[in-house]
């Protein structure tokens, strides 16, 4: 009977050593279900990347855009002072209004203003700015 035992005790011991390996390359810190994680976190990191390489790409483009060769300065000044809403202090500020019927525009407050420019004054167009 002791041999029995004797005889099972290393195949056991080796078995349980096998075993606790096999679980680890499961189941471990570096393990199969470990390195399926990894590659799911680094598929979700590189569609990121891409994602923000394309964005930093478009305003590098933009940027380039922008570059002294490119566009005029008062072009610039103008664009930017339209989309802000902005007016220089010696900017003509001229109020546009649907035309009434006896030929006059509707200007600020309801009153009725001339449709013709006064002498010496630009005329407004609709669209464009001062």
């Amino acid at each position: 009977m002791k041999r029995r035992l004797r005889g099972l005790v290393l195949p056991f011991l080796f078995l349980a050593v096998t075993g606790y390996f096999v679980f680890n390359a499961i189941n471990g810190s570096r393990g199969i279900v470990a390195q399926r994680r990894d590659q799911a976190v680094l598929a979700q990191d590189q569609q990121a990347l891409h994602a923000v390489s394309t964005r930093r790409d478009r305003w590098q483009a933009r940027v380039n855009a922008l570059g002294h060769h490119a566009i005029a300065p008062d072009m610039l000044n103008e664009q930017a002072r339209a989309i802000l809403n902005l007016a220089a202090p010696d900017d003509l500020a001229v109020p546009l209004g649907k035309p009434a019927a006896d030929g006059t525009t509707a200007g600020a407050g309801g009153q009725a203003a001339p449709a013709q420019p006064e002498a010496g004054q630009p005329e407004a167009r609709p669209g464009a700015h001062p």
